[in-house]
């Protein structure tokens, strides 16, 4: 068996499958159907503000396109309600980072998805390609081996874990007419 040489290939390796438990999730949605995708964008923002709260707005390099995508949402959804203390255990920055930018590139994917090209909002954003660079190259000089590291590693899990439930939870309400 092999074992991961970075950081960066660890957090891959490791959050894969709660990555894909995510996405079977999320594409029980058709993001050409306007419900449907308000959802969708109901579950980033409750996930995204979570995680902002965890990570006390630290999220490394994507502190600033966690800032921009709430911005996005509230834009698209109106904005939020004044969140409580989070609820949350703390979460590395570089976990938040890692699921903030690369959601960058998913949500590159699925705005090819949509009907009509959008002009503002969540998925009008663009992705900070720069950031995930930086972020990539970052962690692929450190070691996976190491306390902190591994606190990276279960954060992200964690991470996963908190869209998963809002995933669920939206989803849920969405079928019992509750949204």
């Amino acid at each position: 068996m092999l074992r991961d040489s970075n950081l960066r290939d660890a957090l891959r390796n490791a959050t894969s499958g709660p990555h894909q438990r995510l996405d079977v999730e999320l594409s029980r949605l058709d993001l050409a159907d306007d419900q449907d995708r308000r959802a969708f964008c109901m579950v980033q923002r409750r996930g995204f503000s979570r995680l902002a709260e965890a990570c006390g707005w630290d999220a490394a390099e994507a502190t600033t396109a966690l800032r921009d995508t709430l911005e996005a949402l509230d834009d698209d959804l109106g904005s939020a309600p004044a969140s409580g203390p989070g609820l949350d255990l703390p979460l590395h920055r570089d976990a938040v980072a890692y699921l903030m930018l690369g959601s960058q590139l998913g949500t590159a994917v699925l705005r090819r998805r949509l009907p009509e090209p959008p002009l503002r909002g969540f998925f009008a954003l663009t992705g900070d390609r720069g950031a995930w660079r930086a972020f990539c190259q970052r962690l692929a000089t450190q070691p996976v081996d190491g306390p902190e590291a591994q606190r990276v590693l279960r954060d992200a899990i964690r991470a996963f874990s908190i869209f998963e439930h809002e995933a669920r939870a939206l989803l849920s309400a969405l079928a019992d007419g509750a949204l």
